[in-house]
Order: C-alpha cells, then structure tokens, then sequence
C-alpha cells in the first residue's frame, strides 16, 4: 500500500515496481510506517484514479470528442454555385435574396386622392359606406414589418385593436361612426368610402394622415435636459403631446396609448372591417 501513497505524494521518491511479482502482493517501502488512515485514503485514492484512467472510457471519449461541427462544416460551395468576386455579383446576389424574402406577397393596391395605399383583404358584398352613412366597424392598428414590398403587406405586430376580443373589448363589440362626421385619421376617413358591408381593408397610415397633430406646436413643451447631462441645447419633446387620441381609431386602454404614443410617428398599418351600413 505505501507504494500506491508514495506514486502520488508530491516530494516522494517514485517506487520502481507496485507489484511483488512473486506473491502478488503490493510491495512495501523499506523503513517506512503509514497510519491506517494515510493507507486507506492512499488505497481509495488509487482506485479512483485507476477508474477514471481505465474504466472510464465513455467520460474519457467524451472529453475527446467534445461537440460535433455542424452539419456541412468546412465543404465547399455546391457544384454549380457561383463564386462572389466582386461587387457588382454581390449587388445582384442580394437583389436575387431580397426577391425570395418578398415573393408570394401582393404588389397590386389601390390609392386614395391624397395617396393613402390601401388594398382589400376581403371583397363586401352589402352596403357600401358614402359620406354621411352611419357604419359599424371593427379595427386592428399593426405596425408595419419590416418585410413590405409596398407598405401593405409583410409581417405586423399588433398595437391595438376593437371587435376582436385581443384588448380589453369582446368579439361582438363594434365602433359606430358617421363618415363625414365623427373624426377619423385622415387616412380612413378617405380609404372607407366605396368600402362595402362585410368587407375588410387594409390602409397604410403615414404619421401625418394618422395620429400626430398636424401643428406640432400644439405638442407638449420641451423638456431641457441640456443641464441635466451637460448638452446645451439638449431638449425633448413629449411624444405622447404629438398625439391626437381624438381620431378613430383611438386607444381604449392605457397599455394600447402607450404603445400607440411610441409608434404613431412612423408609417403603420390599419385593418378596418365593415360590420354594418345604414
């Protein structure tokens, strides 16, 4: 057993063979005692050690191996794939991605006087809105995703909405309004006209024809905070000042002004449903 100690204690001389090769036994180093303790730790130790350099050959493969590269690693280019060399490939290799990302969207819409983008999800078939007509209506305010083609289509996440059951609204609520009438963003108030029972709409909104106020001096004052952080001149404006929330669609919920008080300065989307006209 002292030798097994000895082949693993730092500053004691190596021992030539840990075996007797006549009895079998460990052999013992020559005038030297060990407690029973040091034995057993020395003893456990050593099978331990013996474990994980002989037996352990799953952790030791492990270790070796480490993590597998992904799949096609260090290949080339398939056969028949063009090599970019230059810019002008680059140019078009982008132009060629940028069709794939856009391809199965609709290019086609339709545009009111003052050209207000807007394209019908679903064809009505009862009434159709005319100025002065009283219609019920249900809407979704998204904003614009970043794969459009023209404004319209791509992905969207949703600001607010009413008659869907998403806010704090039910399935069944509508909005009444009168065209002509009860104020509306300047882009709805257009692209509802010839809209007709049961039909559905979507309207690109430009932040000038929705909800910010057309006299930006009617937003709330600036804050300076030019002494604050040591920026002359470094003032704010209230955004939310910016925002007119007495035009259809309006935010029914705080949570729905904020979000809308965050986005209602750039280009966003509107799904405006007809329920009922008279």
């Amino acid at each position: 057993m002292p030798c097994i100690a000895s082949a693993f204690q730092p500053g004691m001389p190596a021992v030539p063979s840990l075996r007797n090769p006549t009895a079998g036994a460990l052999c013992m180093a020559s005038g030297e005692e060990y407690t029973g303790r040091r034995a057993a730790i020395s003893v456990f130790g050593g099978a331990a050690l013996g474990a994980l350099s002989l037996g352990g050959s799953d952790q030791a493969s492990a270790l070796v191996k480490g993590v597998a590269p992904p799949e096609g690693y260090g290949k080339g280019k398939e056969p028949g794939e063009k090599r970019i060399t230059n810019m002008q490939e680059a140019r078009e290799a982008g132009a060629k991605r940028e069709a794939s990302m856009f391809e199965g969207q609709e290019s086609n819409f339709e545009k009111t006087p003052s050209g207000d983008r807007f394209r019908d999800k679903k064809v009505g078939t009862g009434a159709e809105v005319k100025m002065g007509s009283e219609v019920d209506i249900k809407y979704r305010v998204l904003r614009l995703g970043k794969r459009s083609r023209d404004g319209l289509g791509g992905e969207a996440s949703l600001v607010m909405s009413y008659g869907y059951g998403e806010d704090d609204d039910k399935e069944t609520d509508v909005k009444t309004v009168r065209v002509g009438e009860t104020p509306l963003v300047l882009a709805l108030e257009e692209s509802i006209i010839g809209l007709k029972e049961g039909g559905v709409r979507r309207v690109s909104v430009r932040p000038e024809r929705g909800w910010r106020k057309p006299d930006q001096t009617q937003c709330a004052g600036a804050i300076d905070i030019g002494t604050a952080i040591g920026l002359p001149g470094g003032a704010v404006t209230e955004a939310e000042g910016c925002l007119d929330t007495n035009r259809v669609p309006v935010p029914t919920t705080f949570q729905a002004k904020r979000k809308l008080g965050r986005r209602f300065d750039e280009t966003m989307l509107l799904e405006v449903e007809v329920v009922a006209v008279r």
